[in-house]
């Protein structure tokens, strides 16, 4: 396949969707020949714009198209079921977080897709931001940041109180079908982003759930958690659905990385520092970086684009940015934080 076109079926094609998959209008090598959505408008008007011959409301639609692979952008709740599917008719599947609602879940789907040969891999759009890749290799090639001591995360926006002004009812109000609430939807991004980002597992947790601001919804709309890292790190995480803000913040022996909702980036060293990002020039005080933007979530030249890496993996036989094993990890430690918040005890991360 290293020279084939690559033939994709899009499933799910309304929501934050709209926001990545016009990126297969310009993917190189890369051909839509399906959108499936319960919205046949949706997937009509999709359709329109990326030239596919089909589109439709019926999911069978999917699994009969003839494509090398397919994109999963649907409620937690379809995600087992059409992935099983999807790898059943011979398509390789790159998934929309959070890989499943459960663990066990998660461990049914991976043993459909070993026996498939087909590959399943995770659409973690932070990986889409080349900063994040120039900082692990930093981090890995000569530790700018000394022992990295303490990461601290946090994401949070109040699409749970809009929604709970709205009249309709959303899949994302139902525990049932999210898996919980605002932490299985948020959470999974910085789960994955830590372990990436150091090679190194959540261990244990300490856990706190509410649900503060938005009654219509039934899992939390926000949680909170502490634990460690492989190696003795501390880690702190929170997620909100209620309330807005995002950092990223990492914490060393010899310098620290802070970066504030997407735009602004402050550095602290003992020595320079340059990436193509950032020129950190005054160790032993805080520098300021302003403008530090991820790329669009659909720029098809972006290198590190997921959609793209996925596809350039699967042509090349080469293995995928984030694999099906790293999404059950994630929900190991997500089952571990509301068990944790249900206990209000340390809980330690069961890996399988």
């Amino acid at each position: 396949m290293s020279s084939s076109e690559l033939r994709v079926v899009l499933v799910g094609c309304g929501g934050f969707a709209r926001t990545y998959l016009p990126v297969y209008r310009a993917l190189p090598g890369v051909r839509v020949v399906a959108c499936i959505d319960t919205d046949v408008a949706a997937a009509r008007a999709l359709a329109g714009q990326l030239g596919a011959d089909v589109a439709s409301d019926d999911f069978s639609a999917a699994t009969a198209a003839t494509a090398d692979y397919a994109v999963v952008s649907t409620p937690n709740f379809l995600h087992a079921a059409q992935a099983a599917e999807l790898l059943r008719s011979g398509k390789h599947v790159l998934l929309q977080k959070p890989m499943t609602r459960t663990v066990a879940e998660a461990a049914e789907l991976l043993a459909v897709q070993r026996g498939s040969g087909r590959r399943l891999g995770l659409y973690m759009s932070m990986l889409d931001f080349g900063l994040w890749w120039e900082l692990r290799e930093a981090l890995r090639a000569h530790a700018p940041l000394g022992a990295i001591t303490q990461i601290s995360m946090r994401l949070g926006h109040t699409g749970g109180l809009a929604w709970s002004r709205q009249p309709e009812n959303r899949w994302r109000f139902s525990r049932e079908q999210t898996g919980g609430g605002a932490f299985i939807m948020l959470g999974v991004h910085y789960l994955h982003f830590a372990r990436w980002l150091f090679g190194r597992r959540i261990t244990r947790v300490l856990a706190q759930t509410a649900n503060l601001h938005c009654g219509r919804i039934e899992g939390e709309d926000i949680c909170q958690f502490q634990g460690e890292l492989e190696g003795g790190s501390f880690v702190q995480m929170s997620v909100a659905w209620n309330s807005q803000g995002e950092h990223v913040a990492l914490y060393g022996t010899e310098g620290s990385v802070v970066y504030l909702d997407n735009e602004l980036l402050r550095v602290h060293g003992a020595k320079p520092w340059r990436t193509s990002h950032f020129d950190y020039a005054t160790p032993g005080q805080w520098q300021t970086f302003g403008g530090v933007v991820p790329p669009a979530l659909d720029a098809a030249d972006n290198l590190y684009n997921q959609h793209r890496a996925f596809a350039e993996a699967i042509r090349a036989e080469q293995p995928l940015a984030v694999e099906a094993t790293e999404g059950a990890w994630d929900l190991q430690v997500t089952e571990a934080v509301y068990g944790s918040a249900a206990s209000g005890q340390w809980t330690e991360v069961r890996y399988v």
